[in-house]
C-alpha cells in the first residue's frame, strides 16, 4: 500500500531535532555461524575498507543532535554484546547488500535478544529491493529504501509512520511502503561523514588495492550515468557529485586526523566530470597533499590531458569495465562501449604513468564457450597491467535479475552466492561448468605469461608492498575451485 501523504517523494516534514535519541548502526559480517560465539567474522575480512554508508548517515544524524555509535563487524571482532555500549538504543539501523542480507538479519535477531524494545531499521541495496521479504524477519520492524539520511531522521524522530517517505514496515500484517523521497540534489549541504565513530585503525586496503598505508575509500559522488543490465547503481538514473573543494576538504580532515596516505574512490565512474576531476586534481597540486589514489572509470571518459593531471596529483591505477570483448553480449546487457578504444585508452592510460585494470565479466546474457574464450584473448592482447575476470551476478532489482527470473534462469536464490564467484545464471548457451572452467583459466593464462612477469618484476622494485600484496592475491585467484552448484529455492 502506498500512502498519498508522500506522493511523488516529497516531504513537508522539517529538519527533526534528535536531542536524547540515541542511534546504534551496525555493518554486519560476511558470515553469521551458530556457535558459542554467535556472530564472529571471517579471516578473510581482516582486510576491508569503512562502511560510508552508515558513516555518512551517522553524519546526519549527528547534526539533527543524536548520540550515535557504530559497530562495524566487519573490522571489529566480536559479538554484537561484546561491541555495543551498555545502553539501549532507541533505533537499530543494519545495513545490507544482497550476499550479506542473511547475516545481517541474523544480527537483527541479536540486537533483538539484547534490546527487546529496540527498533530495528534495516537499510542498502537488498533491503531496498526487496523490502517485502526483509520485513518476514521477525526482528526487523522497518526498511527505510532508497538515500536514507532524512527518512531514518524523521522515524527516529518520532514522524508518523505515514509521513515518512521511502518507508516500508507491516501494519496489522498488511505491507506499507511510501515512494521513496526525491534524489539529495546538493551533495555538499550533506554532513561529512562520522569518521571519529568508526574504528580506523582496524581498516586495510584489499590485496592488490594501495601503494601505501593507512589507506580509505571513498565516494565522490552518487548514482551512474550508465544503463547496465546488472548493475543496480545504474537505477539511480541522476548523477549527482561533490564539488572538488568539499573532497579536498574532507580529503585534509583525512590526513590530518588519520594520518591517510592513499584513497581509493569508489564512484562507478569518477571520471564522469572531467572538470571536476581537473578541478580537483589541481586543488591536490597546490595545497601540496601528499596522497596516492585510485579509480573506476569508463574507457570514453579517458583522455590525455586529464590523465596527465590525474597522475600528477597521485593517481597510479584505473579500472576501466569492458565486461566482454563481444559486441552483442555488450547489447544484451546495455554496456556503451566501442571496443576498438579500449587498447589505445589502455596505452594511452599507461603512457602517463597511470597503470590500467581491466575488468571483465563471465557468463552474460548470450555468453558461449567461445565469447569467454575471445574476452581472455582480448585482455591478453590489450596488456593492462592488471585483469579481473568475474562472474555475472543478476542482483535482485536489476533488469538482468527480472530477465533471469522471468525466463527461468537462476540457478539459486540462495543469497550468500551472490558473490561474483557462483554461478547465479542458468543460461541455454553455455554450460555451468565452463563458466566456472573460465572463471579459473583466465586468471591463470593472464597473469602467468612471460609478459606480465617481466612487468610484475620491474614494479616490485618501484611499488614493493603492493606487488608483494598482488602475489598474494595472485594466488588466490590461481587456487580458485568450482563451488558445489546449488538448485533454486522456492
Amino acid at each position: 500500500m502506498r500512502d498519498h501523504a508522500c506522493a511523488g517523494g516529497q516531504s513537508s516534514l522539517p529538519v527533526p531535532d534528535l536531542k536524547g535519541k540515541y542511534v546504534l548502526l551496525i555493518n554486519p559480517p560476511w558470515e553469521f555461524h551458530e556457535s558459542k560465539t554467535s556472530i564472529v567474522n571471517s579471516a578473510v575480512k581482516e582486510r576491508c575498507y569503512p562502511p560510508l554508508g552508515l558513516a555518512l548517515l551517522a553524519g546526519y544524524l549527528e547534526s539533527c543532535g543524536a548520540r550515535v555509535a557504530i559497530i562495524d563487524m566487519q573490522a571489529q571482532k566480536g559479538t554484537v554484546e561484546d561491541l555495543a555500549p551498555p545502553k539501549q538504543p532507541d533505533f537499530t539501523g543494519i545495513t545490507a547488500n544482497t550476499v550479506m542480507i542473511g547475516s545481517a538479519c541474523a544480527v537483527a535477531g541479536e540486537v533483538k535478544r539484547l534490546w527487546p524494545e529496540t527498533r530495528v531499521v534495516m537499510g542498502g541495496i537488498h533491503p531496498t529491493m526487496r523490502p517485502g521479504e526483509v520485513l518476514q524477519t521477525p526482528e526487523v520492524d522497518f526498511v527505510v529504501r532508497g538515500e536514507g539520511e532524512r527518512s531514518l531522521a524523521w522515524l527516529v524522530g518520532g514522524a508518523d509512520y505515514d509521513q515518512v517517505p521511502g518507508l516500508a514496515y507491516l501494519q496489522d500484517g498488511s505491507y506499507r511502503e511510501h515512494p521513496e523521497l526525491d534524489l539529495i540534489e546538493d551533495l555538499d549541504a550533506m554532513p561529512m561523514a562520522s569518521y571519529h565513530l568508526l574504528p580506523m585503525h582496524l581498516y586495510n586496503p584489499p590485496l592488490s588495492g594501495a601503494l601505501r598505508t593507512p589507506s580509505i575509500s571513498i565516494y565522490s559522488s552518487r548514482g551512474c550515468p550508465g544503463k547496465c543490465t546488472y548493475c543496480a547503481g545504474s537505477m539511480v538514473k541522476k548523477l549527482r557529485f561533490f564539488s572538488a573543494a568539499k573532497l579536498i576538504r574532507e580529503i585534509e580532515y583525512l590526513v590530518e586526523h588519520y594520518g591517510i596516505r592513499e584513497m581509493a574512490f569508489y564512484d562507478d565512474t569518477f571520471c564522469a566530470n572531467r572538470k571536476r576531476v581537473r578541478d580537483f586534481c589541481s586543488l591536490l597540486i597546490e595545497r601540496k597533499i601528499d596522497l596516492t589514489w585510485s579509480c573506476f572509470s569508463r574507457i570514453d571518459y579517458a583522455d590525455r590531458q586529464t590523465l596527465e593531471l590525474m597522475r600528477k596529483s597521485g593517481c597510479h591505477v584505473i579500472c576501466y569495465g569492458v565486461e566482454s570483448s563481444d559486441k552483442a553480449i555488450l547489447e544484451n546487457i546495455k554496456k556503451r562501449l566501442d571496443l576498438e578504444k579500449v587498447v589505445p585508452a589502455t596505452r594511452m592510460t599507461q603512457e602517463t604513468g597511470i597503470r590500467v585494470r581491466l575488468s571483465f565479466m563471465l557468463g552474460n546474457p548470450g555468453e558461449t564457450r567461445q565469447t569467454m574464450e575471445n574476452s581472455v584473448r582480448f585482455a591478453i592482447a590489450a596488456d593492462p597491467d592488471y585483469a579481473q575476470f568475474l562472474i555475472t551476478t543478476p542482483f535482485p532489482g536489476t533488469e538482468m535479475y527480472e530477465w533471469a527470473e522471468r525466463h527461468g534462469y537462476l540457478a539459486t536464490r540462495d543469497w550468500s552466492k551472490y558473490d561474483f564467484w557462483n554461478v547465479i545464471m542458468k543460461l541455454p548457451t553455455v554450460s555451468e561448468e565452463d563458466i566456472y572452467y573460465y572463471a579459473r583459466a583466465s586468471h591463470r593464462r593472464f597473469y602467468l605469461r612471460f609478459g606480465f612477469f617481466r612487468r610484475f618484476v620491474v614494479n616490485l622494485f618501484r611499488y614493493p608492498p603492493l606487488f608483494l600484496n598482488m602475489l598474494g592475491y595472485g594466488l588466490r585467484l590461481l587456487g580458485l575451485k568450482r563451488p558445489a552448484s546449488d538448485t533454486v529455492s522456492q
